[in-house]
């Protein structure tokens, strides 16, 4: 997280408590900052007194390339130890010295004490005011040592040495929707502006990555991606979601489904539809016409314009169709008229004017429907359109992709109708995701990094572990 980094980069001597219970990530954490601290001539010193080091470098493969053993001390007063590197102490003026000719003699850069508690325990089970010596100790050394200091605790309550250190770092591990999901709380940064108290993060591939607030996802022109046509039945039986990672994990949309795209909270009404817009793209590139009524509050002149950031106008223009009740706007080639009220307006007028638009574009056809739009209507109505819609796209093999907000009607009813069911969750910031049908873990959606100057638009769905 670049706030705690650069507090520990910008200053010589900074102390950082971090805390969490077991599992939440801590020791991850830990390893993923004395890498990324420990640069050029930056030493970095890793105190474990848990596990033997021999098994930190076998949970991360490739460490002793980046961290050398000699950095790695083995404080676990085991009788068996076999390692070269050891801190043996059996009160605080022993581990105290002992750390003090660590940081002194080899210049560090960075101390990682894993875990406080632990050292705490063993010095003060008989004589509790040691450790209130010893933890003033360890910050005063620390400090005249210009060392930047990690104590790491599984102790989540209130001690002393919170108020001691200059940074609190929290952990937590918890479910949604019986999915995995870490956060992690930037409880103190004293002397730092902190424009975020709060992260979600991943432990992918055994590494602490954590996912920023993203404002803009994917935009810049779109590239198209194809069906796999060395697997011919699969391609014959799905359609891309337009965003590859998607694909991998759901193996795309099925013809002839009704895929539902489910806000979960208000909050992220327009930040999910870059993963909707990679779709409608990705459908109109490879030849197919789009039928998309957008959602409440949305103008069609609007998301058309937004459209153009994604794909040229003569593509718009030949294969994407939306509604108006506009007279003047619809003499964009990309826009149809329909009526705004009354028996002009009815779900049972729309659908016959959606079917002379459908008669009109390539084929096969995706049908996008804000369902939110529809509540204006009574429920038997929007449950008889739905209905007709859901059979026309299962004989035609064309796709429905439904968005349901939180405020429209017949939500229960929806996602039972539901081929397949993906759900979009906000978490400080985040835009996330998770399959309901199938079922999937949870994924944060990000930009993806462009590999090569002026490579278009994709996104990347990164699993929370």
């Amino acid at each position: 997280m670049y706030e705690v980094e650069n507090a520990l980069e910008s200053l010589d001597s900074y102390t950082v408590l971090l805390k969490g219970a077991p599992g939440t990530g801590k020791t991850t954490y830990a390893i993923t900052l004395l890498e990324h601290l420990c640069q050029g001539d930056a030493k970095g010193v890793y105190i474990s007194t848990r596990i033997d080091p021999s098994v930190l470098y076998k949970q991360f493969p490739g460490l002793e390339s980046r961290i050398p053993r000699k950095n790695i001390i083995d404080a676990t007063q085991s009788e068996f130890s076999e390692s070269e590197f050891q801190v043996i102490y059996e009160d605080d003026t022993s581990f105290l010295r002992a750390v003090y000719s660590l940081v002194a003699e080899e210049d560090v850069t960075i101390l990682i004490i894993d875990s406080w508690d632990a050292v705490s325990f063993q010095i003060g089970k008989e004589n509790k005011k040691s450790i209130e010596k010893l933890e003033n100790s360890m910050l005063d050394i620390a400090r005249k040592t210009k060392t930047r200091l990690l104590l790491i605790s599984e102790y989540s309550g209130e001690k002393k040495m919170d108020y001691l250190v200059d940074s609190i770092i929290r952990l937590e591990k918890d479910k949604v929707d019986d999915r995995t999901i870490r956060k992690m709380y930037v409880d103190k940064l004293r002397g730092f502006v902190v424009p975020h108290t709060s992260y979600p993060f991943t432990l992918e591939a055994g590494k602490f990555t954590h996912f920023d607030a993203t404002t803009r996802l994917g935009m810049g022109k779109y590239r198209v991606i194809k069906r796999n046509k060395g697997n011919e039945e699969k391609s014959n039986s799905y359609y891309s979601t337009g965003i590859e990672d998607l694909d991998l994990i759901i193996g795309g949309y099925p013809k002839g489904s009704f895929v539902l795209l489910e806000i979960a909270d208000d909050s992220i009404s327009q930040s999910y539809r870059p993963v909707l817009f990679h779709t409608i793209s990705n459908f109109m590139l490879n030849g197919g016409g789009v039928i998309y009524m957008p959602e409440e509050g949305s103008y069609s002149s609007s998301v058309k314009r937004l459209l153009l950031e994604y794909l040229d106008a003569k593509v718009l223009d030949k294969y994407l169709r939306m509604p108006t009740i506009s007279e003047a706007e619809s003499e964009d080639p990309c826009l149809f008229k329909i009526g705004s009220g009354g028996d002009d307006g009815s779900l049972n007028t729309y659908l016959t004017k959606h079917l002379e638009v459908y008669k009109e574009l390539k084929k096969p056809v995706l049908h996008v429907i804000g369902l939110s739009r529809l509540d204006i209507y009574s429920e038997d109505d929007i449950r008889g359109m739905l209905s007709e819609i859901v059979s026309w796209v299962r004989t035609t093999n064309d796709v429905f992709i439904g968005v349901l907000k939180p405020s429209a009607k017949l939500k229960s009813e929806i996602r039972e109708m539901a081929d397949v069911h993906l759900r979009f969750l906000p978490i400080s910031g985040t835009i996330n995701v998770y399959g309901v049908k199938p079922y999937t873990l949870l994924y944060n959606i990000s930009p993806s990094s462009p590999t090569a100057k002026g490579e278009h638009s994709q996104l990347k769905l990164t699993p929370f572990l």
